[in-house]
């Protein structure tokens, strides 16, 4: 896989999820198993996120078409970060007990871009 393919891969991803949190942020949260009261207190939050995740799309789908460069090393680097620390919160959330089976998906969608951003940042390797 290649630096161009994974932003790709990513930009699809994140527009789903965020297009998901904008537009529908309860239906979308609903199937991690989390109480109503709590979908309820997260409408707004869920809607951030997703403006987040649109945010994120963006960036990856610009950097798809870029060519290589040091800034695109450095935006694998900042990826890779992101996705490391989203992988720890989402395994503090997850062991919470207040989401369902569902949310080890998310543990490990993120730690999959982390080592694969990883992959590319840290070892500067664009092919």
């Amino acid at each position: 896989m290649t630096l161009n393919t994974l932003f790709k891969i990513n930009t699809v991803v994140a527009g789903l999820f965020g297009i998901g949190f904008i537009f529908a942020p309860a239906a979308t949260l609903a199937p991690y198993g989390l109480s109503q009261d709590i979908i309820d207190g997260s409408i707004m939050m869920a809607r951030w996120f997703g403006a987040a995740n649109i945010g994120y799309a963006l960036i990856t789908w610009f950097m798809s078409n870029a060519p290589d460069s040091d800034a695109k090393t450095a935006v694998a680097k900042a990826l890779s970060i992101s996705f490391g620390i989203s992988a720890a919160v989402s395994i503090v959330n997850q062991l919470s007990g207040e989401i369902g089976p569902l949310g080890w998906s998310t543990v490990l969608l993120f730690a999959a871009f982390q080592l694969a951003y990883g992959k590319f940042g840290y070892l500067n390797n664009h092919k």
